[in-house]
């Protein structure tokens, strides 16, 4: 797979790794192997939703805070870039930051420094940031809603990860990758899928991608009777289970 030999070529460096593809494709697991596969392994990996923190609050959570820099921050806080320092930075979601936060991020990423808000010294971090957009970001720049700059400073080491319909000889891999997670995480014991569920998951195109796989075998877990398998009846509700698709699958 062109992806996991990039992923091999890359991992052994600090270059900056920008993932790219649709939603739920994996590419927060495609950078925890990066993070396992290279030299920071045993240090920090550190993950950020860029699109879950406020635009006021964007500095405050990547760069830290001082106790008293503003109304309700009693205590010094560190933000993700020390919290990772040593490690691995994962921004999740990276176009959806404001373009003023985009501007700060830069000037981390370029100087190898933060400031925490109220702070007035500047704390050296020593990360590996690896960011990813379900957006194309050269599209974003070209419409002024990312900053240039920001892109190239991201975009060293491009990868694009296929959707899972255009890999699935990865399937079987996932399929037992998370029953054997949510088996353990529910106290579970299932011996595996019934033949007509596994030719259907084999065959299901993933609109959501692994995120989708990942949810069917998770309902897939708790609805099967301890001992058993996962049929397509444990599968309910999804939809795997509209008429077009079973067609297809059958």
């Amino acid at each position: 797979m062109r992806t996991r030999h990039l992923l091999e070529k890359v991992a052994a460096t600090d270059a900056t790794v920008l993932f790219s593809g649709e939603s739920g494709v994996g590419k927060e697991l495609f950078s925890q192997q990066l993070h396992a596969l290279g030299r920071r392994a045993a240090r920090p990996f550190i993950a950020i939703n860029c699109a879950a923190i406020p635009d006021n609050l964007v500095e405050s959570e990547l760069f830290g805070v001082e106790k008293g820099a503003f109304t309700g921050a009693t205590a010094s806080r560190a933000g993700y870039f020390e919290r990772a320092s040593g490690g691995t930075l994962f921004l999740d979601e990276t176009s959806t930051l404001a373009y003023s936060a985009q501007g700060k991020l830069l000037r981390a990423l370029q100087e190898r420094t933060v400031e925490r808000v109220g702070g007035q010294r500047s704390i050296p971090v020593d990360v590996r940031v690896v960011a990813a957009s379900n957006v194309d970001l050269a599209a974003e720049v070209a419409a002024g809603r990312f900053r240039s700059d920001l892109y190239f400073r991201l975009c060293v080491f491009p990868i694009t990860i296929p959707p899972l319909r255009e890999r699935r000889d990865d399937i079987p891999l996932l399929m037992a990758h998370f029953l054997r997670l949510y088996c353990q995480r529910h106290g579970r014991t299932l011996s595996g899928f019934t033949r007509r569920a596994t030719d259907v998951l084999l065959k299901y195109d993933y609109p959501g991608n692994i995120r989708e796989l990942q949810n069917l075998i998770e309902r897939g877990v708790v609805y099967a009777d301890d001992g058993g398998q996962i049929d397509m009846v444990h599968l309910d509700g999804c939809r795997l289970l509209c008429g077009r698709h079973v067609s297809r699958a059958s």
